[in-house]
Formats: structure tokens, sequence, C-alpha cells
């Protein structure tokens, strides 16, 4: 086995044996689990489909002789190695820089080159993130707010947790914005704002967390998929706001747990309508040219109507398995359902679809009808 193959696996280990968040992961996988039987049953359903559970967590979606099959989040619509390439940051940030996009400033490093990323910090000046390259989704592994070399250390630490290759790169204010595409069409836009929490001038922070953790799993409709965590990103943004986790917020006081926006909730995903025209358009080009058929475009942008300048916003994320979640869990509804306009595409371009033999429909439940899908 290959020195690098041994490294991901020692990294794998440590994450697994992270005993006091296993447990934890264990229930919002069966919560995101849940969620997305009902997902997808929805989707099936606007789309005039059936849905019905496969194996192993795959659910089927048919509509006449064309099966399109799903699991989780993900769909057959790109292929294996666009999905490797794109979950590599650094690949990434590269190919964006061929077709001509503003990014934020950024250098790769290891845990042994640390004081190259210290190096870099001190040239760009200003705060800075750290991710892993590549083994990780969600926002997993990355800190923001890192202002000097002690928390440059633990943010490696953490990151490296994931992937053994990092990125630093100059932190950009704005706010973070997900833009979904359909074959280049742009299909929805979601302002994405960092969690918050209610203080009841009793608990802590780290207490308010806890409860905040079991009121995901229990409550219903869903509000979110992943639990909050108290991770280095939340330590530097707490501290940086006087805060720590026993900080005790006063009786109704709302303040922001952390500056990444993966871990928020419905209530905290915002629909607009306002994407400034080029920026649209330049997430049609990149779809297009770098051959993604479901994307996801992260932006951090001051002004989302207005175009993208280093001074107003940068492309943050190429996503290709964008979670759909985000465009489903927000605070106002969509005009329609995300997830059956994307199905009802694969049946019409009969791309990432399969075709069941003539002899095997009989055997395969019927789809709902036109009147009861409406």
């Amino acid at each position: 086995m290959a020195a690098g193959q041994i490294l991901r696996l020692i990294h794998k280990a440590r994450r697994v044996l992270d005993v006091p968040d296993f447990m934890q992961y264990l229930e919002f996988q069966d919560l995101r689990r849940a969620y997305y039987a009902e997902f997808w049953q929805r989707a099936a359903m606007a789309a005039n489909a059936e849905c019905s559970p496969w194996h192993d967590g795959y659910f089927r979606i048919r509509r006449g002789r064309q099966v399109a099959i799903v699991k989780g989040g993900s769909l057959r619509l790109d292929d294996h190695l666009t999905l490797q390439i794109f979950g590599n940051k650094l690949l990434t940030y590269k190919l964006l820089e061929e077709q001509g996009c503003t990014l934020p400033r950024h250098m790769p490093f290891t845990r042994a080159a640390l004081r190259d990323a210290g190096h870099f910090m001190e040239q760009t000046k200003g705060l800075a993130v750290v991710k892993p390259v590549s083994g990780t989704g969600g926002g997993a592994g990355v800190s923001t707010g890192i202002a000097n070399y002690g928390a440059l250390k633990r943010a490696a630490w953490q990151a490296a947790k994931f992937d053994t290759n990092l990125m630093i790169e100059q932190q950009i204010e704005g706010d973070s914005y997900r833009l979904l595409y359909l074959d280049g069409a742009m299909i929805d836009a979601v302002k994405r704002v960092p969690p918050k929490l209610k203080g009841d001038g009793v608990k802590s922070i780290a207490e308010l967390v806890k409860a905040e953790n079991r009121r995901r799993i229990e409550q219903r409709p869903y509000s979110a998929l992943s639990p909050l965590k108290l991770d280095a990103d939340a330590m530097n943004f707490l501290k940086a706001a006087g805060r720590t986790p026993k900080s005790r917020p006063m009786k109704g006081e709302t303040i922001t747990v952390k500056r990444a926006a993966n871990e928020n909730t419905s209530a905290e995903n915002h629909r607009v309508y306002n994407v400034h025209g080029a920026t649209a358009d330049l997430g049609t080009k990149l779809a297009r040219n770098l051959g993604i058929k479901l994307m996801g475009l992260d932006i951090i942008a001051k002004d989302i109507s207005s175009p993208l300048t280093r001074d107003n916003g940068v492309i943050g994320e190429v996503n290709t398995t964008p979670g759909l979640h985000h465009h489903d869990l927000t605070a106002a509804p969509a005009p329609g359902n995300i997830a059956a306009r994307i199905i009802k595409h694969m049946f019409s371009t009969k791309h990432g679809v399969m075709i069941v033999p003539d002899e095997e429909i009989a055997a395969l439940p019927a789809p709902p009808t036109e009147k009861a899908a409406g």
C-alpha cells in the first residue's frame, strides 16, 4: 500500500475515533436518510413519476420505461471523474483561473510547511481561511477567521483530519450564496445566513448548541440535516466577539455562532431573485465550459445584485454534488419543486436515466395519474 493511502486511512480512523461526536453523527445520518426518503417521494409525485425504495438507501424514480436512481442528494448526472476533479479545491481553483474568474488569494500547504502558510498571512494581511484540499464536503474541516499563528496551527490540525493536503486563502467579507445550475441554466439561488441561537439568560452557548441539536433531530417539519458544531471555525468567531462556549447570552439575545453557513437552519436560508445578470451568466459559462450538468456555485458577495469584482465578491467553490436540501429547507418555499424539475429534465433529455425492458414494466409499480400527482 502506498504511503499516501496509509496516511488517508490513518486520518479517516482519527475522524471515526472522535467518540463524543460519533453517536451524534449516526443520529444525523438517520435524520438525513429519513428526510431524503420523503424528499424524493415529493419530487416524484410532482414529476408525475413513481418513487420506490430499492437497496442500501437507493431509490428508483420511474416514469414509463425510464428510471432515475437516486441516493441521498445524489443523482446520476455527472460522471465519477467530474465529481473527483471538483471535489479537489486546488484543482477547481486552477480550472476557475483558466476561465478568468475572480478568486480569493490562496496557496496550498501542508502541516509540515506551516511556516509558509504563516508567511502567506503576513503578506495578504487580514483574516484567513484554511481548508482540506479534498476528502470532505459541507464545510467539514474548514476554519475561518484565522488571525494569528496559533489559530493557523489549530485550523491546520482540524483540516488535516480530512486531507493532509491543505489550502489557505484570504478571507473575503460578504454574504454566502448558492446558485444552482442544471445544464447551464440557473434554476435557483439561495442566500445562506450563518447559524444563530437565541439566549435564555440561563444556558451557556455550549448548552444552547446541545439543545439546538436535539431540536433538529426531533423537530418536524425538518429544519436542518447537520449538527451545529463548536469547532475551530466557531471558536475563532466567538473569540472575535469576546465570547467562549461558556458565555451565557442574555434572555432574548440572538447571537451568531460561526461564520460558515453550512450548519444553519431553514429559517436562515433565503431565496433570492436579484442575482446580477453578469453573475448568472458567468455560472452558465462555467457549467458549460467545464462540462458540469448539475452545479452548485458558491459565491461570497457584499451585494449579489452587483457584478462580481474583488471589492464586491468572488467565487468560493464549485459543487458537483450540491446538497439539494439547501433549496428545499428555506424560510420561504420555492415557487416549484426544484428536485422535480431536475427529474423531469433527466427524463426529457434521457441523461442519467436507465431504460427498463418492456417485459419488466409489468412487475414495477405504476406511476400516479396526473390527477393524483396534481
